[in-house]
């Protein structure tokens, strides 16, 4: 796993976690935000290495590598996590094991309830798919695919598909479509926040946001009317940032 670092190692810790399929660089602007008043963390996932090949494994050792590599070097607290979508599944195992101690954690349209062996079988021969006819330069699924990545830094996302296996897609989808959110972790400690949209490719985030409700009752949900998935992470940017300013200022 890769980390990159910005701002001042003795500041309270930020860290951002990407989702499936997606590069660093979708961070940039949260990092230029945050790097003077916090130190920034940003995970560069397994699998999602732009510039060379490494297989995802599960999302239990990633947690392992990353915890080891942070306590050694900043000790057992974090002040705030952000993930978006299958990022939020590294994050929630990260708080499910319990050797760092997150004080915010803030997902966004994260997958938390496990779904049937039909659709995992539908999602993963659709990430197949489109991620081997991306890698081909199909000239229809790269119009498709502009479509749910900002514009600017299209050529970042298509460096990772281009080093993406076949492995670590079937591992990300079997580890997302068997996650099943534990329904009695520590918020005495942790503030638990869920973001999500109303659109049909939030479907697995609303069922997650319903289970966290009934759940979790000290939780903060907030739902963004007519959005998609992610929406307003990846394209509005500073209404995002509005939104975590007001959890972590």
């Amino acid at each position: 796993m890769g980390i990159l670092e910005f701002g001042d190692t003795s500041k309270r810790k930020i860290i951002l976690i990407h989702g499936f399929q997606m590069p660093y660089q979708i961070w940039n602007e949260y990092i230029d935000h945050y790097k003077d008043d916090f130190h920034v963390l940003v995970p560069v996932l397994p699998g999602h290495y732009p510039n060379h090949t490494k297989d995802f494994v599960s999302f239990s050792e990633t947690a392992k590598a990353f915890e080891s590599w942070y306590i050694t070097r900043y000790g057992e607290d974090v002040f705030a996590v952000y993930a978006m979508s299958m990022g939020g599944v590294f994050a929630a195992t990260l708080w499910q094991r319990g050797r760092l101690k997150i004080e915010k954690l803030i997902l966004d349209g994260s997958p938390l309830v496990p779904v049937n062996r039909f659709v995992e079988k539908m999602m993963l021969n659709f990430y197949l798919n489109i991620t081997h006819k991306t890698q081909e330069r199909d000239e229809k699924t790269l119009l498709q695919a502009k479509d749910i990545y900002p514009e600017g830094g299209f050529d970042d996302f298509l460096k990772v598909l281009d080093a993406m296996t076949d492995t670590t897609i079937q591992n990300c989808v079997k580890g997302v479509a068997n996650y099943q959110l534990p329904n009695d972790l520590d918020t005495q400690n942790t503030s638990f926040y869920y973001f999500h949209g109303t659109k049909f490719n939030e479907l697995i985030a609303k069922k997650s946001a319903k289970f966290i409700s009934k759940h979790y009752k000290n939780s903060v949900i907030k739902c963004f009317k007519g959005k998609g998935h992610c929406e307003n992470m990846l394209f509005n940017p500073p209404l995002m940032l509005k939104e975590l300013d007001s959890i972590l200022i």
